[in-house]
């Protein structure tokens, strides 16, 4: 008679047996025999039932408790996870139950892309309905056939009681937002959490979720968002961070005891947030989890342990910090005042793609000098993302797609943005080399940006590296300490610049894999070395007032 070996539902252990079917004195214990019998058919049922059916015989993890406590004081709940956490496990067991309770149901799983939806979610989701609901179907009320290798045919199911799931991709949204209008998602008659949307792994801006969170309003469903740390985050998900109050905490092993967050309540999302730690998880290997990461960096065990964002651990900005360095709308200057800022522009032009720009403020005088990034272009409100998520790394998104802009275009543009602002930038920075190429007529596009009256000067040419390594000194503070004069970066960015912000969160000088995050990097980079290096300036309006009213000597 064997036990099967499972993390959870432990076998009894020798003594244990022995007790059960030996007297002390060693003779059989009446029903002994029996008694084990009996004992081994419930153990070897339970670990049968469990993978059979997980989602009424299989095991709650502690993050999934910590998760539906969320639900009940909160509309959207954000689980992170590091490796083995068991968070996409989560999101498809409360799918499921919440489609099979909440009758006429209606659920929209999204995912990066195909693959991953198949792979992943709609394979997740399969596995927790129960064996009665997995039977081909085909009716008038009810619809359910899956396999392997293509999901569920039409990327959807129906349920008996009328529930619908149905599997997307981002992109699909992006490329045709209109057919999610009009949707009413969750359920009118929830019993359980009315979980209406999933989003795995959500790497783009907030619009998806902006235009979606409408759709779960008139059945009062409530939104779940799954996301892995691991390769960086974006300022989507760091506005669930800033400001997060930890309600609950826990000394994590791996970092010699170090308190780190199992919830937190974001009060700019009005969310609530879990942290899936991989120790949660008996089914996830968190001993050779653990091994792994004995001599790791503290930030990798952070995130991959216990499923807490830092910056990308590829990023080249590891002092960037959206909650220090990117400032709301109510608390950034105003630049439009000459006598206390001085307005820069910086283009990096593109042949394939639409150009990128970036204006700033500078105030103050040498070591006092501080950075004001206003704006940029293309906006990620107006245009979406620059970069998206892509083979091998990242990709060009939406917002690098020329719109045909010619050089008076660009001035038009230029010139409304400046309005905007208030003011009209005293200097103009252009990538030097192709600002420099010549057309077919032999003029370059210092010359073509003057015939409209924008003079343009050249970036400084230097090295990458030295551009980056001075955008450390800008980006710099102490973090052990507070904000203030004496402790305090040299540069600021408008909350509206998301795809400059993204660029720096992600950024890691990886050649062809970050290209498509390069462009905004540039542009920063050519304003750190403005000035032959020495950075940009701040002129006031006296300081070009001649005050001699003689010539000669």
């Amino acid at each position: 008679m064997k036990f099967s070996v499972h993390p959870v539902l432990k076998a009894p252990t020798p003594d244990e047996i022995r007790k059960l079917c030996f007297n002390e004195d060693g003779s059989d214990r009446d029903g002994g025999l029996e008694a084990l019998i009996e004992m081994h058919r419930m153990h070897e049922d339970a670990v049968k039932n469990s993978t059979a059916d997980p989602l009424n015989f299989g095991i709650e993890l502690q993050g999934w408790i910590y998760a539906d406590a969320m639900f009940d004081l909160y509309d959207t709940c954000m689980c992170f996870g590091g490796n083995r956490s068991g968070k996409t496990e989560y999101g498809a067991r409360s799918v499921v139950k919440a489609a099979i309770e909440n009758p006429n149901s209606i659920i929209i799983c999204f995912a990066q892309d195909a693959d991953a939806s198949v792979r992943t979610q709609q394979e997740a989701i399969y596995r927790y309905l129960p064996p009665e609901y997995k039977a081909k179907t085909k009716s008038v009320t009810e619809y359910l056939n899956y396999t392997t290798k293509n999901g569920f045919t039409g990327d959807s199911f129906i349920l008996p009681n009328g529930s619908q799931v149905m599997f997307h991709t981002y992109s699909q949204f992006i490329a045709n937002r209109s057919k999610f209008e009009g949707l009413e998602l969750g359920s009118k008659e929830a019993t359980w959490h009315n979980i209406g949307l999933w989003l795995d792994e959500y790497l783009e801006d907030g619009d998806l979720v902006s235009t979606m969170r409408f759709r779960l309003v008139t059945r009062d469903a409530k939104m779940l968002l799954t996301f892995t740390p691991i390769d960086g985050h974006t300022p989507f998900v760091a506005g669930f961070l800033k400001g997060a109050e930890t309600t609950l905490e826990r000394e994590a092993p791996l970092l010699d005891g170090e308190m780190v967050p199992v919830t937190q309540y974001s009060p700019d999302k009005d969310s609530g947030i879990v942290y899936f730690h991989s120790e949660f998880n008996p089914f996830g290997g968190y001993n050779r989890i653990a091994k792994e990461l004995r001599n790791s960096p503290k930030d990798e065990i952070k995130t991959r342990a216990y499923g807490i964002p830092v910056k990308s651990m590829d990023a080249m900005f590891p002092k960037f910090n959206v909650n220090v360095h990117v400032l709301e709308d109510k608390d950034f200057p105003d630049l439009s005042d000459k006598t206390k800022y001085t307005l820069y522009q910086v283009v990096d032009p593109a042949g394939a793609r639409n150009y990128t720009s970036i204006w700033a403020g500078v105030t103050g005088t040498m070591s006092d000098t501080k950075i004001y990034i206003r704006r940029e272009w293309p906006d990620l409100e107006t245009y979406g993302p620059w970069a998206v998520r892509g083979d091998p790394n990242w990709k060009f998104g939406p917002a690098s797609k020329k719109l045909g802009y010619n050089v008076e275009g660009y001035c038009e543009l230029f010139s409304d943005i400046e309005s905007d602002i208030g003011a009209k930038a005293f200097e103009r920075i252009g990538d030097s080399r192709f600002f420099a190429a010549e057309n077919a007529d032999n003029a370059d596009l210092f010359t073509l940006f003057s015939e409209h009256e924008f003079h343009f000067v050249p970036s400084l040419g230097a090295k990458e590296e030295q551009g980056l390594t001075g955008l450390d000194d800008w980006f710099y503070y102490n973090p052990n300490l507070p904000i203030d004069s004496a402790n305090s970066p040299r540069v600021f960015i408008h909350e509206s610049c998301g795809n400059l912000i993204f660029a720096i969160l992600n950024y890691g000088a990886l050649g062809k894999k970050d290209e498509a995050l390069k462009d905004f990097i540039d542009c920063l980079r050519y304003l750190r070395t403005a000035n032959g290096g020495e950075g940009p300036e701040h002129y006031s309006p006296e300081a070009f007032i001649s005050t001699s009213t003689v010539g000669g000597y």
